[in-house]
């Protein structure tokens, strides 16, 4: 791939660029070596632009940058991108020590793109206020700045100001063919191109949303384009755009890399039948109403119960548009750990703070523990918990890891299960996380006695309705899709 000359920045720039922020580590906060033979073999195919933050894989990304580039290749053949946190800068000594440990952790003298990251309108005013542009041109003058930026997370209309304060070397956007009209991208993209302000794009395959699709939209795709994939669609979108200089990928493995490359290889702008059928997989997408996530992280971090947001929402979203082959009870329960899951939310708000796309996330995550939970149990949690509140007692039909399953899921949310009945003889008489195992026959007589819900918190599920029938109890409802 060869460099392209942008004339606003008198450089020669890679039109893909690498993004570093999504890289694997391991829970020891360690790299791999694949991960520096995957930085290398970027640079070795031609790209020269990587992208990266203070913040980014634990504070280590910066380092990464160091060991994998700087150590290795001659300083005037790589161009970084770097990025101030401006949510970490109380004043103006914040910035310089911010800034001079970036210097360090790259192990250069001079970083060649820099920006505020993230802004918007209430961010941008307090770092404006804090003297931010006498720090950037301050920078500038001692040579430790090329070039000047902003990454942005906010109305077109909250881009203006920001423009007007300060001539700009280019601005970061996300861009993709979803969130072209669905998030106004365009609104913003087309502020930047009226000003000649060249764009630098990020999330343009929605933080790998746009990657994989749901079986009619991805069918869609094949159909104009057989042999490419679905995430190439994604980037010749944003690569198409004349103001783009840069579009940016965060990369995982050599697969990923190699089907980047190929898409500049070169660059074939989309024709007028591709991006109208890029306006039809837009139309189906929206119709699944999933959550605009990009798995950026910042709300993770700013997390004080540390609810694995990014595992729900990305398993909610697989759920919401692959119905028929992705359980989302099961995922939920299964991978989401207990002490990490929705209800353990406190509803602070810290994590919408930090949303570059703004998420209420609070009340998202109530929202999907309601809904796994009532896929899990087979029941409306909010309208059973009314009538639980009329001395109904609930029973549970099956004592497995199901029905442990459930038992969890209906306590957390606020929902009490009296007995748990299994076929199981050696389970009756016993107690499951101190819930009672009755037989079938001591469920029948308790229906002379008390008022019963009957949940099945088995996958047998007609083998049970039968039963149950038999015994002339009726069941409340069942689990799904089992």
């Amino acid at each position: 791939m060869k460099p392209c000359h942008i004339e606003k920045l008198n450089m020669s720039l890679s039109p893909l660029g690498f993004g570093v922020m999504r890289l694997p580590m391991s829970t020891g906060r360690a790299f791999d070596a694949s991960v520096y033979e995957l930085l290398a073999e970027a640079y070795e195919r031609g790209i020269n632009y990587f992208d990266t933050a203070y913040t980014y894989l634990g504070g280590r990304s910066e380092e990464l940058i160091r060991d994998a580039l700087v150590a290795r290749y001659p300083r005037e053949s790589f161009h970084i991108a770097d990025k101030l946190p401006v949510w970490e800068c109380r004043d103006r000594d914040d910035m310089d020590r911010i800034f001079n440990t970036q210097l360090e952790r790259l192990g250069l003298d001079y970083i060649d793109f820099y920006l505020l990251h993230a802004l918007y309108t209430s961010r941008w005013l307090d770092i404006y206020e804090k003297g931010v542009l006498d720090f950037l041109d301050e920078k500038r003058s001692e040579g430790k700045i090329r070039k000047i930026g902003f990454s942005f997370h906010d109305t077109a209309g909250a881009l203006i100001p920001i423009l007007d304060a300060y001539d700009w070397d280019f601005a970061q956007l996300q861009i993709n063919y979803y969130d072209w009209t669905a998030q106004r991208a365009r609104d913003s993209y087309d502020i930047l191109a009226e000003r000649d302000i060249p764009c630098i794009v990020m999330e343009p395959v929605g933080g790998g949303r746009l990657a994989k699709l749901p079986g009619e939209a991805e069918q869609l795709l094949k159909n104009h384009c057989p042999g490419g994939s679905i995430a190439s669609w994604a980037i010749r979108f944003a690569a198409s755009l004349p103001n783009v200089a840069v579009t940016l990928s965060g990369m995982n493995d050599i697969e990923q890399l190699t089907d980047n490359l190929a898409v500049f290889s070169p660059i074939v702008p989309l024709s007028e039948a591709e991006y109208s059928a890029l306006r039809d997989v837009e139309s189906i997408l929206a119709g699944y109403n999933t959550i605009p996530c990009t798995v950026c992280g910042y709300c993770v971090d700013a997390c004080p119960q540390n609810v694995d947001i990014l595992q729900i929402f990305r398993r909610y979203n697989d759920y919401k548009q692959f119905k028929k082959i992705v359980r989302f009870d099961v995922d939920y329960h299964a991978f989401v750990p207990k002490q990490r899951r929705a209800s353990n939310c406190v509803s602070c708000g810290k994590c919408s703070e930090k949303c570059p796309q703004k998420i209420d996330i609070p009340k998202n995550l109530e929202a999907i523990h309601r809904t796994a939970v009532g896929l899990l149990v087979g029941a409306d949690v909010e309208k059973l918990k009314e009538q639980l509140a009329d001395k109904t007692s609930l029973v549970c039909f099956g004592a497995g890891s199901m029905g442990r399953n459930a038992l969890t899921a209906l306590r957390e949310c606020g929902c009490r299960v009296d007995y748990f009945c299994d076929n199981a003889q050696s389970l009756w008489g016993t107690k499951v996380d101190g819930v009672p195992v009755i037989s079938p026959i001591e469920l029948q007589e308790l229906t002379k006695k008390k008022h019963l819900k009957v949940l099945i918190t088995s996958s047998y599920i007609e083998e049970i309705r039968s039963r149950l029938e038999s015994l002339g109890i009726s069941v409340t409802s069942e689990t799904k899709n089992k």
